[in-house]
């Protein structure tokens, strides 16, 4: 109940309530209704924007080479995990009224910018894995099978598992609005669209 009533309070409640989200966020991607790459084209449309290019810069020296979904969550874990020890050891700090609110919201920013040096450094190890299967995304795989494993796959949505040199890659898939795609369904690789980081599918012809 002690742990409880720290993690659903104020300041350590704002990135509680972010972990749920987080949480949330990958229990539907692991039923295969959201994508963990979902976010990358939106951002790399921003990036060409000279106000959010030098932010993009900046998030991709500690970040670059790992989806920002997995980016985001390890730096929200981190800044709660920051968050609960502060607010145990320092509660006695917040003091009252308009004080508990100000000594909170210096809290929250300082496990913040504790949180996003250390999320980075967690990242390291985890971009070889993403750096190896962004390098198998080539014309490599055109015309290899590969099995849905999303509930669906649209123009801008879609996963699928395929085998390229005896181990198995999950990629990003799109396919046009009149071939319906649903998981488990097997399909063939059409094309490699490189600035989408994504394969074009279609039914087998065979």
């Amino acid at each position: 109940m002690d742990f409880l009533n720290l993690a659903f309070s104020f300041p350590t409640a704002v990135f509680t309530t972010l972990l749920l989200v987080v949480i949330l966020f990958w229990l539907i991607t692991l039923v295969g209704f959201a994508d963990i790459d979902m976010f990358e084209s939106d951002l790399d449309i921003d990036a060409d924007a000279a106000q959010t290019s030098s932010v993009s810069s900046w998030f991709n020296l500690g970040f670059g080479g790992v989806p920002i979904t997995v980016s985001l969550s390890l730096i929200v874990m981190t800044s709660w995990l920051i968050s609960i020890y502060a607010h145990k050891l320092f509660a006695h700090l917040l003091g009252d009224g308009i004080l508990f609110y100000l000594f909170g919201m210096l809290m929250l920013l300082a496990s913040l910018l504790v949180a996003l040096p250390l999320a980075a450094i967690i990242t390291k190890p985890l971009q070889r894995f993403f750096t190896s299967a962004e390098t198998s995304k080539s014309t490599d795989l055109i015309g290899l099978e590969c099995i849905v494993v999303t509930g669906k796959v649209t123009s801008t949505f879609g996963q699928a598992r395929v085998q390229f040199q005896g181990t198995e890659q999950l990629i990003q898939v799109r396919s046009n609005d009149n071939e319906p795609f649903s998981s488990g369904d097997t399909a063939v690789l059409l094309e490699h669209l490189k600035e989408q980081h994504c394969y074009t599918i279609t039914r087998k012809p065979w």
